[in-house]
């Protein structure tokens, strides 16, 4: 069977293949790599092809004796033939290619039933959020203005400067009076009472980082404003 497929393969082309050629061109009828080069050792032995060896490579292709040679007008009838069906070709990749695009594009977009479910979820977190906004609009909730806001910033960092300027004179003093103290300064400090910014939840780093989330309540507390 693997023998005749591939002696009308060859025969009917009329070229030189190899091995691999032969697989790949009827590996749709089932003939594997193995089976094509078995098939083609056998036809050479029975005469129904030739075999040129190229150093590694084998090239299969019919017995040309006895061939008559084309004349100039049938080449050029196959000639044009050929690249007729090479451009049909071409057009059946180009065909194939624009497929699987679509395919894939298909398979990346969302099913009825997904796009319902999504839709519905989606509007549960809108029911959900107006409510939340309705809450605070209508519950007796404080509206904060402008001049609120500008205000507690002003606090704040009027009592932030006040904290960094105690904190710098009491470093200043107790660096020149803590030289010969033994032991770390966290425990003289326990020891002595003195209250440090750990003490109270922020190191002098973290207090400067707290300015930062009121620059942000701004623009968060601007729609109730509205």
């Amino acid at each position: 069977m693997a023998e005749a497929l591939v002696l009308q393969l060859v025969k009917g082309q009329n070229r030189p293949y190899h091995v691999q050629g032969v697989a790949d061109m009827l590996a749709t009828k089932g003939v594997k790599k193995a089976g094509a080069e078995r098939a083609l050792e056998a036809l050479v032995a029975n005469g129904s092809l030739v075999r040129k060896d190229f150093g590694k490579q084998k090239m299969y292709f019919p017995d040309q004796k006895g061939l008559a040679a084309l004349s100039p007008e049938e080449c050029a009838a196959k000639q044009a033939a050929l690249q007729q069906s090479q451009a049909a070709c071409r057009e059946q990749e180009e065909a194939v290619t624009a497929l699987r695009r679509e395919a894939a594009a298909a398979g990346s977009v969302l099913s009825l039933e997904e796009m319902r479910r999504q839709v519905a979820e989606l509007t549960k977190q809108k029911e959900q959020q107006a409510g939340k906004l309705a809450a605070l609009r209508g519950g007796g909730a404080r509206l904060v203005s402008a001049a609120d806001v500008q205000a507690a910033e002003k606090a704040y960092q009027a009592m932030f400067d006040g904290w960094a300027r105690c904190r710098r004179q009491f470093r200043s003093v107790w660096d020149c009076v803590s030289d010969g103290i033994e032991g770390k300064e966290e425990a003289v400090f326990e020891e002595m009472g003195v209250e440090t910014d750990k003490a109270v939840g922020a190191d002098f780093e973290g207090a400067k980082a707290l300015a930062q989330p009121l620059k942000k309540a701004r623009t968060a507390l601007a729609p109730l404003r509205r």
